[in-house]
């Protein structure tokens, strides 16, 4: 009898020390890193929760805690997930989620909190309506493009001539509408759009001043007229529209605001407007079929 007391003892020692031994943290991951939601709508936590699980304990998706945000206000906030197993190891992942004010279906940049980027001179650097540049700079490497007076980034507009001559060897019509644009001329573009147009048109079309690409100098605006609308929809279907889709990334470029994206990027379609992001990001998007949106939140 001692000796089947003894052996339970151990059996149970041996258990207990198991457990101890288990000093992993659970997995935990989100679908994404960072999303929008509509000023005063419900906010689903458990939506972007893509998978909680212990090598121990299995699936622990029922378990994880979260904190609650405020939708009545605008603005940048977090939600922080975090799951336990029984051992106690944890494991957080944050959320951050923009509390935006929506005009149809595109963010209103006016009331909308914008992080300043940290990198302006990156060439792949993010700048939307929620990402701005650092009041102040200015690109210090602008030249003139090819055809024109416009300007743009030394790297970009190294790009820029070879996909401008490929074109042209093509006999494709390619003209240079705008580059890269001081801080108040961007402001100049928005205020008279809101004039002309009206807000809505603006935001579905214009950048709110420092949040514009043509402020980074790595963006440019083209057409295969100077006659009429030269900005329209009717570049889509133009041979150099045709060009853009096909061979635009073969020289970094990407097509920035897409007709599906239309959500995504906050813009309208806008098959005119080529962003300079580097061949190797630039193949990367068009093979993935990504927006810099979905790149960075990926």
């Amino acid at each position: 009898m001692k000796k089947i007391v003894i052996g339970i003892l151990s059996f149970m020692f041996m258990l207990t020390g198991c457990q101890s031994q288990d000093k992993e943290a659970p997995v935990l991951t989100l679908t994404k890193s960072r999303v929008q939601i509509a000023l005063n709508d419900t906010f689903d936590y458990s939506l972007y929760i893509e998978k909680a699980s212990d090598l121990q304990d299995g699936d622990l998706m029922d378990q994880v805690s979260y904190s609650d945000i405020d939708t009545s206000s605008v603005g940048k906030k977090t939600v922080h997930y975090s799951v336990e197993d029984q051992a106690g190891n944890k494991a957080q992942k944050d959320l951050i989620v923009d509390v935006v004010e929506y005009v149809g279906d595109l963010i209103n940049p006016i009331t909308a909190q914008a992080d300043i980027v940290e990198n302006p001179d990156d060439v792949t650097v993010l700048v939307n309506k929620l990402h701005e540049i650092p009041e102040g700079w200015k690109p210090d490497d602008l030249e003139k493009v090819i055809d024109c007076s416009q300007k743009l980034r030394h790297e970009a507009n190294q790009a820029y001539t070879q996909f401008y001559q490929a074109a042209k060897e093509k006999g494709i019509e390619i003209y240079t509408i705008s580059g890269y644009r001081e801080p108040e001329t961007q402001q100049l573009y928005w205020d008279n759009s809101v004039k002309v147009f009206g807000q809505e048109h603006a935001i579905q079309y214009n950048a709110y001043p420092r949040r514009s690409e043509h402020e980074l100098g790595l963006c440019v605006d083209i057409s295969y007229t100077m006659d009429g609308d030269r900005l329209s929809e009717k570049v889509a279907d133009s041979p150099l529209g045709k060009f853009i889709e096909s061979d635009a990334y073969k020289y970094g470029f990407i097509l920035r605001y897409p007709q599906d994206k239309v959500r995504i990027t906050g813009y309208g379609y806008e098959p005119w407007h080529i962003r300079y992001v580097g061949v190797d990001l630039a193949t990367q998007l068009h093979q993935e079929n990504k927006t810099l949106e979905e790149y960075y939140e990926g």
